[in-house]
This record gives structure tokens, sequence and C-alpha cells, in this order.
């Protein structure tokens, strides 16, 4: 009887203990034609009780597997594969994150050419703005784009030249068109003894919802501004990036919901801070960083408690739970695209100090921040934590705090006390291509820190601090010469010059009159001398937020983003508004343009949907 129960009870341990196998399914089989979008969903046969986290990854013609979606607790993925024809193998690796026990499953998936006659053909995709053109192959040593232009209109708009890869077909997304208007496009072929041309053919946009801001342009001084970058980009609280021309018509908007988008990359794509699951717990309020496309796909993503993870071995555990001692609580403020593919992202870090810190009678929270370098596949290879490198007895100057929960405004997530001291509140990043270092904005402090970054090499420390009680003296006989809770700061690429927008939160304080100034810094490091040799008011004041461009033409765009007060289009309560306004290098106003109801996080003047901005 015993010998019986005892094999009873080897029979149930063993059947518990059985691998997990996983079954990785799509909702469409294969093949399918280019710009399918595949659902991905894995499930799991047996393997111990416990919560699973997914990894998805794909390997395109034999090529080494890249990621797409970090371990998270989310069992699927919506995959766009690359435009053009080939074979990929698309792999799912579940974890076990109670027994660490791990299991994947592959499957083989085949994207084929669109039906199409020699002229090409036009086919709607999931965003109404936006259409993907696909043009039959082109001979290696040729580029390829797409001409295209309102039915009514004679200004024609084009996409980027693309190499032609000979056996393979061309496609690519058509953007920047109003909504619910007729089209022509065509393809055009270079490179050769003469060009070709295909034949015109028509697209109609699609209807809007319209859940969009109300954008008018309120001033414009002919021949003085900036047609060549006709399009806005604004990142808007409303959950959506939405692009206007400089008429304010909507031209293309970001589908995807609650994201906001901290940089523009060239082809189109945008480097966003969104809502997600992660693989921690279940907060979902700033926890991904994603690279997504012009339709709104989401090409790659990773997740905060991912990137806590590896972490730990530049000695940083997280904790995320009240009664923690460290947390790398969410991503805020910025993810930056660098010239070798790599990404730099600010992100929350908690620490419980001890009382008396920052004079507290009790033990506290402080909530600072660390900059991470995410390689090609969104792993950390890098970081630069505050904590280690700037003196915490300086706490911040407006005495902000954040609470604990999923965090609001400018606040990442809380986890470790009910309540943070809002030490830094970094907001933005910017590279140094002359010395391969960065400058992270902290409005918290009215300070830009210059750090030793050589380019992933580097050991972190802070070589300056630029702005009121920093390391710089400055050149001015302005009553308040220094930027205070300034935004997007970072050097102008052709001088050097230090762009950014002063909100002079701490400067309004002072003076009720006090507007936000667009400001060009010219710093020398040999001296510690710092001159600003741009520092015109732009009529508007915003407490918070806002950008610093520089444009085609060599005047500067400046985004004044939460403006308060002032009731647009004649409504009689208050309201929150923004405001793009371009200037000379002279300092002279040359337009104008508010967006109303709602905060823009950034604004991006480009010249079509395809080019990235620069400073």
């Amino acid at each position: 009887m015993e010998r019986a129960a005892f094999l009873l009870l080897m029979v149930a341990t063993c059947m518990s203990a059985a691998p997990m196998k996983i079954h990785l399914v799509t909702d469409v089989p294969s093949p399918q034609p280019v710009g399918t979008v595949i659902g991905l969903t894995a499930r799991v046969d047996g393997g111990e009780k416990g919560p699973l986290a997914f990894r998805f990854d794909t390997s395109q013609d034999g090529r080494s597997f890249e990621l797409l979606s970090d371990y998270s607790h989310d069992a699927t993925f919506a995959w766009a594969p690359e435009l053009y024809e080939h074979e990929s193998k698309v792999r799912v690796t579940v974890l076990n994150q109670e027994t660490k026990e791990t299991a994947a499953a592959e499957l083989d998936f085949r994207m084929t050419p669109r039906s199409m006659g020699a002229d090409g053909t036009v086919t709607p995709t999931a965003n109404p703005l936006v259409a993907l053109f696909s043009a039959p192959a082109c001979a290696v040593g040729e580029k390829f784009r797409v001409s295209f232009h309102e039915e009514d209109s004679s200004a024609v708009s084009h996409t980027p030249l693309m190499a032609c890869r000979g056996t393979v077909t061309n496609n690519v997304y058509v953007a920047g068109m109003h909504a619910d208007s007729v089209y022509q496009m065509r393809s055009e072929v270079t490179g050769s003894a003469e060009a070709k041309t295909g034949k015109w053919l028509p697209f109609h946009t699609g209807m809007v919802d319209g859940k969009f801001t109300h954008v008018e342009t309120t001033y414009r001084d002919p021949g003085h501004y900036s047609a060549a970058d006709g399009i806005i980009i604004r990142s808007v609280d409303t959950g959506r990036t939405v692009a206007t021309d400089l008429d304010g018509r909507l031209v293309w908007f970001l589908n995807a919901s609650a994201n906001y988008t901290t940089r523009r990359l060239s082809g189109g794509h945008s480097l966003v801070i969104t809502p997600g699951t992660n693989s921690a717990n279940d907060i979902h309020r700033a926890q991904t960083v994603r690279e997504m496309d012009l339709v709104g796909n989401t090409l790659r993503v990773t997740n905060a408690s991912q990137v806590a993870e590896q972490l730990a071995r530049f000695g940083l555990h997280s904790d995320c739970k009240e009664g923690g001692k460290e947390c790398l609580s969410g991503f805020h403020h910025e993810a930056t695209r660098l010239s070798n593919g790599h990404t730099l992202v600010i992100a929350g870090l908690e620490r419980m100090e001890p009382a008396g810190t920052q004079g507290s009678d009790d033990p506290v929270d402080v909530l600072g921040d660390v900059v991470i370098d995410l390689d090609q596949n969104f792993q950390v290879s890098w970081v630069w934590n505050s904590f280690d490198q700037l003196d915490m007895k300086r706490a911040s100057l407006g005495g902000a705090h954040c609470m604990q929960g999923e965090g609001v405004g400018g606040c990442p997530p809380v986890f470790l006390a009910k309540q943070a001291n809002g030490w830094l509140h970094s907001n933005a990043i910017s590279y140094m291509p002359k010395d391969g270092n960065f400058v992270v904005s902290m409005p918290e402090q009215d300070w830009v820190v210059k750090v030793d970054y050589e380019n992933g090499k580097g050991s972190g420390k802070v070589l300056w601090r630029l702005g009121k009680d920093g390391d710089f003296k400055t050149n001015s006989t302005d009553r308040y010469p220094w930027f205070s809770y300034q935004h997007d700061p970072g050097p102008e690429t052709e001088s050097g010059l230090l762009l950014m927008l002063d909100n002079g939160r701490r400067r309004h304080e002072k003076f009720a009159d006090a507007n936000n100034r667009a400001q060009a810094w010219a710093i020398d490091e040999k001296t510690h001398t710092a001159t600003p040799v741009l520092n015109v008011d732009l009529g508007e004041f915003s407490a918070a937020v806002g950008s610093a461009q520089k444009l085609a033409n060599g005047n500067y765009s400046f985004e004044s983003g939460f403006i308060l007060g002032n009731p647009p289009r004649g409504r009689a309560e208050e309201s929150e508004w923004s405001q793009t306004t371009e200037i000379t290098p002279e300092g002279k106003i040359t337009f104008k343009q508010r967006a109303d109801g709602s905060l823009t996080y950034r604004s991006f003047r480009v010249p079509d949907m395809y080019t990235a901005p620069t400073k």
C-alpha cells in the first residue's frame, strides 16, 4: 500500500513537472503579401505554475535573430515585417519567472510580392493618411522613389530615394496627405541613362475621427519664414502625435494611443514612450520604449522591468515595491537615436535615503535619473547614474514631489514610498558629436550637465554644469540672464551653439512679466564662459515642456508647449494651448502657429514625413 502511494506521488510529481511545450501561431497563414501585419500568439502547455514572460525575435533571410519585443507578460505581438519579399523565422521564448525554466518555438514565414501591373499598385493601410505603394523591381545601382500630389494641386512631394534591390519589388509608405482627398502617385526610377516613370495612380485618403486638436496659423511673414520646413509634427498630451501643414491642416498622425513622441528618425520612424506590459508588475504607464513606423506599427520594444534586470550587472538592483531600497520605475521624457544605431533613454531611479537627506526628518524616497544606452537590439550597454555623479545635498529648487502610483504629469511611476522627492526631473539628452559626450537637461536644478560618455566608453563623470550656480560665468547684462526649467537643450549642428527653450519658471516667479525665451548659448569650455547670443522674448509664458530647433533657411523654431489662460477662439473657460514660433537669428518673429486645448511636449519642423529634424 505504501509502495502504491509512493508510485502515485512520483507519477503526479512527474506530471506536474512536465516541461513547457510552446506553440507559436499566426492569425494569417504563410505566405502573405508585403505590407501585411502578422498577429503572433504564444500558447503554452505544461510546465510548473508561475508567471510567464514572452520574448519575440525574428531572423530574415538567414541573418541573426533581432528583437521584436523583450520579455513581458504579453503573449501576443503584432509583427510588421520589412517591406520587401523575404523568408523569415519568428521565434518566441517563454520564461517561467518562478522556476526560471525557458522554452522556445519557431515558425517560418514568407512574404511575397504584391500583385501589380507594370506601373505598380497602391494599397490602403491601417492609417487612413498613409498608403503603401508597391512597384516592380529595378536594377542594382538604380534608385526608386514615389512622387505624389493632391489631384487639384501642382505641388509634388516625394518619398526618399531608396536603392533598388535587383530581384525584389519596391515598397514604400507614402505619407504627408490630407484626409478624404484624392491623390495621384507614381513610381520614379533614376540612375540609368534615362529616368523611368510609371503612370499616375489614384489614391483616396480615408476619413479621420475628428479627435484632433484645432491648429491655426496666426502670423506669417511672407518671404521670411521657412516654407521648406512645411510640416509641423507635435507630440501632444491627447495621446496622438499629429502633423499639420503650415496652414494648420492635418497631414498625418501616429496611429497609436496614449503615446508621446520623443524624437523623429529618418525614414519616418518615431521613438515613443508609451504605456505597456512589463515583466514584473501591473504598472503600465511609462513602461515601454518603442520604435514605430509611419503606419503606427511597433518595430521594436523593450520595457522598464527588462532594462532593470540588465542593470544588475552595473550595480543597480531594482526591488520595486513599498519597503524596497532601489527601483528603476519607468521611462520618461527622452529616447534619442545616435548615429551608431544606439538609443539613449532617461529612466527614473528611486532610492530610499536616510533621515536628514535633502532636509527630511525621516527616511526619504529620492527620485533621481539614469541615462541608459540601449544597443541596436534594445539591450543595455552603458549607464549613467545621477546618484553617483551629483551632489544630493542640492535638492529640487522647486520643492517638487512625485506621488506613489503610475505617476502623473512629468513624474514616472513611484513604488518605494507614498511620496518621492522629485530631485532632477531630467527632460532631454543631446549628443555632442565633436567629442562623443552628451548633455542632459535637469530643470529642477536649472542646469544643463555635460557627461563624459565618450561614445559608450566614458566614466560618466560630470564635466560641467551650465546654469545659475554652476561652473560658468555669463557675459550678459540681462536682469536674469540664466535659463530656468529649460527644455530641449542641444548643440546646433554647424555652429555648436547650445539651443534651448527657456521656460523661465524661476525668472517668472521673480518678474511677473517674464515670458519664455528663445536662447542660443556660445559655450567656451576653456574659460568657462557662456554668452547668450540669442535671447528673445517669445511673448507668452509656458510653465513647462517645449523644444528648440534650427531650420533649413537659418531661422529657428521654438515650441512654448503649455500655455494657460488667454481663452483661444472665444471660449469662456481657461484652456491650455501651445504655440510654435519661428524667429530669425536677429530675433525677428516670422511665423506663429497655435494648437488649442492641448499641451505640446515637443514639436518638430520638417520638410516631409521622412526627414529627421536637426538641431
